[in-house]
C-alpha cells in the first residue's frame, strides 16, 4: 500500500512539472525570459543521475508532440506535431535560438539514449532548425561512425557513453556506436527532407560505411540508392 502511494505521488510530481513548463510558455510572452527560467533550473540539479530542467523540457516536448497530430513528409519517416501551433512556434524559437548552446548536449543525450523507438526521435527532430544544432548532430554522427571499428569494446563505446552521460564502467549493451550512428543518420535524413542541409552534409556524408576499391587501394563511398539528393 505504501509503495502504491509513492508511485502515485511520483506520477503527480511528473505531471505537475510538465504542466508547469506548459504554463510558463503560455503565460510568458518574453521568449528570453522563458529560456532564462529553464536555464536557471539546471543550476539547481547537482546530481547528474537526476534530470535537470532542460532534460525535463525535452521530455515535455516529447509528450506534447507524441500526443499531437501525425505529420508524415515521407512514409519512411513518421513524425508527429503539436496540436497547439502557437505553442509549437514558441518552442521552436526557444529551443533553437534562446537555449543554445546549453541545449545541445541534452538533445544528443535524448537521441542516443532512445535505442528502443527511433521513430520517437523524429518528434524532437522536427522542432530543430538551427544550423548549429544540426551540425552538432552531424559531427556526433561522424564521431560515432569513426568509433565503430575500434577493436576494444570498452574504448569503442566510450564516446557514446559520454554523450549518454553513462559512467565508463556501465555495461556496453546500450552504447553501441553503430546503433547510435544509425539513429543519428535516421534523424539527419529526416531533417534534410524538411529543410536544406547540403551546406552542412550531403547524402554521401552520412553513409555509415565505405568500400575499398580492389586495385586502387583507396576508399570510396557506397553508391547512392537513388539520384535524388537529400
Amino acid at each position: 500500500m505504501a509503495q502504491q502511494n509513492t508511485v502515485k505521488e511520483f506520477f503527480e510530481l511528473e505531471k505537475g512539472e510538465l504542466l508547469d513548463i506548459e504554463s510558463l510558455f503560455k503565460k510568458e510572452k518574453d521568449l528570453e525570459a522563458i529560456a532564462s527560467a529553464l536555464l536557471e533550473g539546471t543550476f539547481k540539479a547537482y546530481d547528474l543521475k537526476n534530470k535537470d530542467s532542460l532534460d525535463r523540457f525535452l521530455d515535455f516536448l516529447d509528450f506534447k508532440v507524441k500526443t499531437g497530430r501525425p505529420h508524415i513528409i515521407n512514409l519512411a519517416y513518421p513524425a508527429m506535431r503539436m496540436v497547439d501551433s502557437e505553442l509549437e512556434q514558441k518552442v521552436i524559437q526557444v529551443l533553437n535560438y534562446h537555449l543554445f548552446p546549453d541545449i545541445i548536449l541534452r538533445i544528443l543525450k535524448f537521441f542516443t539514449r532512445n535505442m528502443h523507438n527511433s521513430d520517437a526521435n523524429l518528434n524532437i527532430a522536427y522542432l530543430i532548425e538551427a544550423e548549429d544544432i544540426i551540425k552538432s548532430i552531424y559531427d556526433t554522427f561522424v564521431l560515432f561512425r569513426n568509433d565503430i571499428f575500434i577493436p576494444d569494446p570498452d574504448k569503442r563505446t566510450l564516446n557514446v557513453k559520454r554523450i549518454q552521460q553513462y559512467p565508463p564502467t556501465k555495461d556496453n549493451t546500450h552504447s553501441s556506436p553503430l546503433d547510435a550512428a544509425c539513429r543519428l543518420k535516421y534523424i539527419l535524413e529526416f531533417i534534410a527532407l524538411k529543410q536544406r542541409t547540403d551546406h552542412i552534409y550531403t547524402a554521401q556524408d552520412i553513409l555509415v560505411c565505405t568500400v575499398k576499391k580492389r586495385f586502387a587501394g583507396s576508399f570510396r563511398p557506397l553508391p547512392r540508392l537513388s539520384y535524388r539528393s537529400l
